[in-house]
């Protein structure tokens, strides 16, 4: 009934409006605007429309978006927050007629300023889910092979030998000298033909440097030689998942869970894998393990958890990851930037350009940054702000920014 009303009090007040319009734009007042200033002109009146808005001023807010509208017509935003206005209290055909005017103009501008939600800003943001995975170093990955060599040297005092040898290839390894690397590798396996750990690192070299068929032979070796090997296993079902043998890869990993139960690094693995299947809760309870053990990939789970729980539209237990992980990776830009999304999301623009300035500071080459704090400047009707920062993405080479730069910041 309120919005019937409110409804009526507008047709009744419309054509009393835009006869008021026609007088402020007829010849007499000999007033003419540029694109430009019309677009400056109207962002403080779409402003106090939002804070009329929310103060329940129904039709203060409505004449605020006529005028709004009657200064600028060309004005995607103010198209746009009319149709909503005009949905809301029930003219849903001229709310249709706005959005139909609006995407002529501009057809971002539509999930930009929230027309379809949440889902249409997710669109247009540059998420990059999958690129953004906070993944392990070499020293991680490495970690295992000195804990290997310590139970070694308890184990077995009479491999002095063998063990300095892995040494000085973990060593290479670490320095990134991946040919020396194998050369060592392949004359420790011709005195030690049955060294598991050997084969492994092997496989662990051929993987980094591109030859994943090779490091397979390797690390299926490795498990050969000693079936118990948790970390051949492992490496063996990392291996099949970068070639996108899924059925394989999991196997392999819960092979080396199941030998292991504290390795962390399968766990990590595997819940990548769940992701790439889409099987995302699965993730979640594999990262849920890992922070709970506190292993040596506790910061990784944490900032791949609230990836992963973005994705699931958990935005909420996303942002609690993510601030736990930037307080363990103060420095790690992509944090900053994938946290700057859920600011967005939420709707809290100016802590989003917080984060997204922030991704920027630490990497001034981050274009994605760039591309998403422009459109957190469009939010908040900082056009200028925000079309500098879509050319700074473009000369970065983020080639998306092209096609919102050519609709938002051309007149």
């Amino acid at each position: 009934m309120r919005y019937l009303i409110i409804t009526i009090l507008i047709f009744i007040t419309h054509a009393t409006f835009f006869a008021q319009t026609r007088r402020m734009n007829n010849s007499a007042t000999e007033k003419s605007f540029t694109s430009e200033d019309q677009s400056r002109t109207i962002q403080p009146l779409l402003q106090k429309a939002e804070r009329q808005f929310r103060a329940s001023d129904y039709e203060g807010t409505f004449f605020t978006l006529e005028n709004a509208v009657a200064q600028n017509p060309n004005s995607p935003e103010a198209l746009l927050l009319r149709a909503k206005f005009k949905k809301i209290v029930g003219m849903t055909m001229e709310a249709e007629e706005d959005l139909r005017l609006a995407n002529r103009i501009n057809p971002l501008a539509a999930n930009l300023y929230g027309y379809n939600g949440s889902g249409g800003l997710l669109k247009i943001l540059s998420m990059q889910p999958e690129e953004a995975v906070q993944g392990l170093n070499t020293f991680q990955k490495l970690t295992y092979y000195y804990q290997a060599l310590d139970n070694k040297i308890l184990d077995d005092k009479n491999k002095d030998v063998e063990i300095q040898a892995i040494g000085d290839i973990i060593e290479e390894i670490e320095a990134d000298r991946l040919d020396d690397a194998l050369e060592m590798v392949n004359n420790v396996l011709i005195d030690f033909p049955k060294s598991a750990i050997t084969y492994d690192l092997k496989g662990f070299i051929l993987k980094k440097q591109g030859k994943f068929e090779d490091a397979l032979d390797a690390f299926s070796k490795s498990v050969s030689v000693e079936p118990d090997f948790a970390i051949g296993w492992y490496n063996l079902g990392r291996t099949e998942r970068s070639l996108n043998h899924f059925k394989k890869a999991k196997t392999y990993l819960d092979k080396s869970i199941e030998l292991q139960s504290g390795l962390t690094k399968a766990y990590f693995e595997r819940a990548l894998l769940f992701k790439q299947i889409g099987e995302k809760e699965k993730a979640i309870d594999d990262y849920n393990t890992i922070i709970k053990m506190k292993g040596d990939t506790y910061m990784e789970a944490f900032s791949n958890r609230g990836l992963t729980k973005k994705m699931l539209g958990d935005y909420g237990g996303a942002l609690a990851d993510l601030n736990q992980a930037i307080e363990e990776f103060p420095r790690n830009a992509e944090l900053r930037k994938n946290r700057g999304n859920i600011h967005l999301l939420f709707g809290l623009h100016r802590k989003a350009i917080d984060d997204y300035t922030q991704a920027i500071n630490l990497d001034e080459n981050y274009a994605e940054a760039y591309y998403n704090r422009a459109l957190a400047f469009f939010l908040i009707y900082d056009k200028i702000s925000g079309c500098v920062d879509l050319g700074k993405s473009i000369s970065l080479g983020y080639e998306t920014a092209i096609k919102t730069r050519d609709y938002f910041c051309t007149e």
